[in-house]
């Protein structure tokens, strides 16, 4: 009679291989060869304070970039509570940068202005009138190259000059999540 595990035995293997999956499935970090799975950073044209235009993703400055997108002016609280982090891993690494793009449907040329002009009027440090930027777009494409079903919160990536997203975290910044992004900044290269 050959060996045969019991059902117990199986179930056990089953379960475990099923958690590993899930597990897998849920991690925020990611390597070069598995960044595509957390998307591709769409092409798009931004703004900052300055005026100056920018060719989204190559014209990051940074080798790996934390972007912290938001899409309305009242989560700019939300935003806030990554720039300490954020501050203090550009400090260690002088090949990261971040970004705050604030995502907006395509509006008209006077709209845009309006908005533009009151943010420029608030802001007057000239670190964050460079990291500040505006993106007038179409949102609903946007959103779904990087699978953001929900504008009611933040989104932060790090992403590379070609668009590679290689860890995301929705909501306001947590211990948990800048753990997590060290982690990825380190796997990849900083």
């Amino acid at each position: 009679m050959p060996l045969r595990p019991n059902d117990s035995y199986l179930r056990t293997v089953f379960s475990l291989l099923i958690f590993c999956l899930l597990a897998g499935s849920f991690a925020q970090g990611a390597t070069p060869a598995a960044a595509t799975a957390l998307g591709q950073f769409p092409a798009i044209e931004a703004t900052d304070l300055d005026h100056a235009r920018l060719n989204l993703p190559q014209d990051f400055a940074g080798q790996l970039n934390l972007v912290i997108l938001s899409f309305a002016r009242e989560q700019q609280q939300d935003v806030n509570t990554w720039i300490p982090a954020a501050r203090q891993i550009q400090s260690g690494h002088s090949k990261f940068r971040f970004y705050e793009p604030l995502i907006m449907s395509r509006q008209n040329f006077l709209y845009r202005w309006w908005f533009n002009a009151a943010l420029r009027s608030n802001t007057t440090d000239k670190d964050l009138r460079d990291r500040i930027l505006t993106a007038y777009v179409n949102k609903p494409r946007f959103k779904r190259s990087l699978d953001i079903t929900n504008e009611k919160k933040v989104v932060a990536l790090l992403v590379d000059q070609k668009g590679h997203v290689y860890w995301r975290a929705d909501g306001p910044c947590t211990d948990e999540g800048t753990h997590q992004l060290l982690s990825a900044i380190q796997t990849n290269g900083l």
